[in-house]
């Protein structure tokens, strides 16, 4: 019995690595072997045209410029939460009171910020900020820390960040998403396909020829699954909108 991978949690780079490991799998237990050949080459098929898709982001320059900002928003943040934490140790009693202050409410807002999606992150950012510059006690401790700057700094990369994110969506126009959608939709019908193939011969085989493929894959498929469930478990536990979200949703039901 094969595994069952939570195919629609994969980013799309994920996606289309899971498929090709598959197809290394099937390719080094020769297919045609396993009889299977024809379901396999399919499989090859639908990937490599998704594969292509995913080329031009990959080398867009503004995916370079993302990345780039995305580094420097990180710095940003982490060079604030250090100034933070140094002044907690200070001598003076209102210093050390406003970075206990600012302490809690990085706490609130989680360590792994910089490991949410983009777009996660830019909304944390911003909530972050936000926070920092409507209330007052967090805007006079900011002052008082002279953090000003760091503020400053982390808001306009995010911002800038946001603008070359929104432009790259725009420069991706021409390969509607829909197509990468239907691409995966059928890459996953194809797959499930070939291992219905593969199930339905390793339980009329005798000599266990099949028990290979299957065990290889249903590890690949835990290890993808593993790494969908950390992101899973990160993104709650890193979110702060999680909770009012969950909050709001309980209170509209009740």
């Amino acid at each position: 019995m094969f595994s069952f991978i939570n195919y629609p949690s994969l980013r799309l780079n994920e996606f289309i690595q899971f498929y090709q490991d598959i197809l290394k799998i099937l390719g080094a237990n020769d297919p045609e072997a396993l009889k299977v050949k024809s379901q396999y080459d399919d499989l090859n098929a639908l990937v490599a045209i998704l594969a292509s898709y995913y080329k031009p982001e990959l080398g867009s320059e503004i995916t370079a410029e993302l990345q780039e900002l995305d580094e420097k928003r990180d710095s940003a943040l982490r060079g604030i939460e250090l100034q933070v934490k140094s002044y907690t140790f200070h001598y003076n009693d209102s210093i050390r009171l406003a970075a206990n202050l600012l302490s809690k409410f990085f706490e609130h807002y989680g360590a792994a910020i910089s490991r949410l999606n983009y777009q996660a992150e830019t909304s944390t950012i911003n909530s972050l900020i936000e926070k920092l510059e409507s209330e007052q006690k967090y805007a006079d401790a900011v002052t008082a820390l002279k953090l000003i700057d760091w503020k400053t700094e982390l808001k306009s990369i995010n911002t800038k960040f946001n603008q070359r994110y929104l432009a790259r969506i725009e420069e991706n126009a021409d390969n509607p998403e829909t197509t990468a959608m239907e691409l995966r939709a059928g890459i996953a019908a194809s797959y499930r396909s070939l291992t219905n193939y593969l199930q339905a011969y390793a339980t009329l085989s005798t000599e266990g020829e099949y028990d290979k493929v299957v065990k290889l894959i249903n590890e690949l498929v835990d290890e993808y699954n593993k790494l969908i469930k950390s992101r899973t478990n990160s993104e709650k536990e890193t979110s702060p909108e999680t909770e009012n979200q969950e909050t709001q949703a309980g209170e509209a039901s009740e």
